[in-house]
């Protein structure tokens, strides 16, 4: 059996190795619904990759034409799998079409 003090190393050795991603998406005038279907699409399809960890979404209460992911990967390699499916590039291709602004954020989580 596991001691408590292994897992807990082990959780750090993962966190230490997982990609998180916070990206910031801006709707071009009377395509907010137009974003916000394309970003279910790709996280449904985002959630069954064996390397995503985490994938959610959010909109803005008082900008309700901005979104936010946040994404949450294995490791590089996961990520750069996901970067490389299908289902990203014409997801990718849709939600460009449709926003005036995408900002993508890799971050470092301080305190969980």
């Amino acid at each position: 059996m596991r001691t408590v003090r292994a897992r807990s190393r082990d959780r750090r050795r993962a966190d230490m190795l997982a990609v998180n991603l916070i990206v910031m998406l801006q709707a071009s005038e009377g395509r907010t619904k137009e974003l916000h279907d394309s970003l279910r699409t790709l996280r449904e399809a985002s959630l069954l990759e064996p390397g995503c960890l985490d994938y959610r979404i959010a909109q803005g209460r008082r900008s309700p034409h901005r979104f936010f992911l946040l994404e949450r990967w294995a490791d590089a390699q996961a990520l750069s799998r996901h970067e490389r499916t299908q289902h990203f590039l014409d997801g990718v291709a849709r939600v460009q079409a449709c926003c005036d602004c995408v900002d993508v954020q890799p971050i470092l989580w301080l305190l969980e």
